[in-house]
């Protein structure tokens, strides 16, 4: 069940009134959180929930297990084994099986490797990330193992379940033993926040998916070079209101169930580099490979040629994370080589760019990088990149032609807003409050129509539910 379906709308009609009714008996309202992300997952395929449960359940048992061999390592490193382990099984098996068979193609050897048909469950990339912060917390005895249905509670909260942002063990636990969460916390930013996403995700990411890029991306050789250039922008316009627009929505979902999520976007387009980039993009995921990957790897520690290895692993990971496909892998090296560079340049004594010229090279160069993140193959990425600087062939520019006009005006609105985007979110939030309740209600419910009026037929998808 998707979050702008309008099933999921009349469940919400359903289940806050219950939740908030519930306030005051924290045991039954988590139960009623667990109930229904249990059932929310059980709409997509039943036995992800059971999956889920399951995994849930070896968390908990490994926790428990910490708990009381607090002097060994070996439950913190069985337990990281093992949701590294069903991670890379699920998603990543068969991209290896078909690897090392297409590796051995040539030789005349077969892989031995038998074919595994699973279907990873959605979300997995999320939940597991999550079960290791708390693996990781307990292990390290900052924070202490948590009951049966305080893991199920966290593993499955079902804002974040499908498409994060990844929360950390600490921060959760934190909320829940505060006694804050069960009522709505800044009600008129929650308002806000939901129908800002529902903006830029029904409206602008879904027009920019079916207008400029998926038709270019789909036959990338029936358009000239301005026609690709169109599309690759529109991509990068398109990924970002969509996953910063469901972001804006969850987020206002748990603050009305009483939570608060980590920040996931700060301006990305707004960054003077790649590294400035990273703290702004996906900020739950970059600072998870930050404290998991990059610094348990030496971090900047053993000097600066074994700090730059070690960027290259973390973005190499960060890519492989997205999906089991080389151009994930492809998108990931493109942006820890970036870094790299950087680092190699500010090492010989290079001056930071002025403001306007370092945010241009940066979006530019994320954009060009956006193409293996969208293309289906490395072929088809290679392909949109060589029509930019070779002469197209006699079939170029059959296609549609790109709506330049709005795709300059959403492009305008990303970029101009974003420097504005706090004040922006203030002032809407405090004239939501100034009107009163009847007037705010009637503002919303005429920006939803025009969301419904706006947006695309049926139920659009989200770009990260696919990781």
């Amino acid at each position: 069940m998707s979050f702008v379906s309008p099933e999921f709308a009349l469940a919400c009609l359903l289940f806050f009134p219950l939740y908030w009714a519930l306030a005051d008996h924290w045991r039954w309202q988590r139960g009623l959180l667990i109930v229904s992300a249990y059932a929310l997952y059980t709409s997509w395929v039943p036995v992800f929930a059971a999956v889920l449960l399951a995994y849930s359940t070896g968390v908990w048992a490994l926790g428990r297990w910490m708990q009381v061999a607090r002097s060994s390592h070996k439950p913190l490193a069985l337990g990281l084994w093992l949701a590294g382990s069903f991670l890379v099984v699920l998603k990543y098996y068969e991209f290896v099986r078909e690897s090392f068979q297409a590796l051995l193609e040539g030789t005349g050897f077969q892989s031995l490797l038998p074919v595994l048909d699973v279907v990873a469950p959605v979300g997995v990339s999320f939940f597991t990330f999550q079960a290791i912060t708390y693996l990781v917390s307990v292990g390290r005895q900052s924070l202490p193992a948590r009951s049966w249905a305080d893991v199920l509670l966290f593993l499955s909260f079902w804002p974040t379940l499908f498409a994060g942002p990844i929360l950390r063990a600490e921060h959760f636990f934190a909320q829940v033993d505060a006694a804050q969460v069960g009522r709505p916390f800044e009600g008129w930013r929650a308002l806000y926040l939901i129908a800002l996403g529902l903006v830029q995700k029904v409206v602008l990411a879904s027009w920019l998916a079916a207008q400029v890029v998926d038709p270019v991306y789909k036959f990338p050789e029936q358009y000239n070079s301005a026609s690709l250039v169109a599309a690759m922008l529109g991509y990068s316009l398109q990924i970002f209101l969509d996953f910063a627009g469901y972001t804006a929505i969850v987020t206002g979902l748990a603050l009305l169930m009483g939570y608060r999520l980590p920040v996931n976007f700060r301006q990305p387009y707004l960054a003077r580099n790649l590294s400035d980039f990273w703290t702004r993009w996906h900020v739950s995921l970059s600072s998870f490979i930050r404290d998991y990957i990059y610094i348990p790897l030496g971090g900047n520690r053993r000097g600066w040629a074994r700090t730059q290895w070690n960027v290259l692993a973390g973005m190499f990971i960060s890519g492989l994370w997205h999906g089991a496909n080389w151009t994930f892998v492809a998108w990931g090296l493109m942006h820890g080589l970036g870094v790299v560079v950087l680092n190699l340049a500010s090492r010989w004594g290079m001056k930071p760019w002025p403001r306007l010229a370092a945010q241009a090279m940066t979006f530019g160069f994320v954009t060009l990088a956006w193409v293996f993140f969208r293309a289906d193959t490395v072929p088809q990425a290679l392909q949109m990149l060589q029509g930019l600087v070779i002469l197209p062939h006699e079939t170029a520019g059959l296609g549609q032609p790109v709506p330049w006009p709005p795709l300059l005006l959403i492009l305008g609105l990303v970029l101009g807003l974003s420097h504005w985007a706090q004040a922006l979110e203030d002032w809407c939030t405090d004239g939501l409050q100034r009107m009163g309740r009847v007037a705010a209600c009637g503002c919303l419910s005429a920006l939803l129509c025009a969301v419904l009026y706006l947006g695309p037929e049926g139920v659009p998808g989200f770009i990260y539910y696919r990781f």
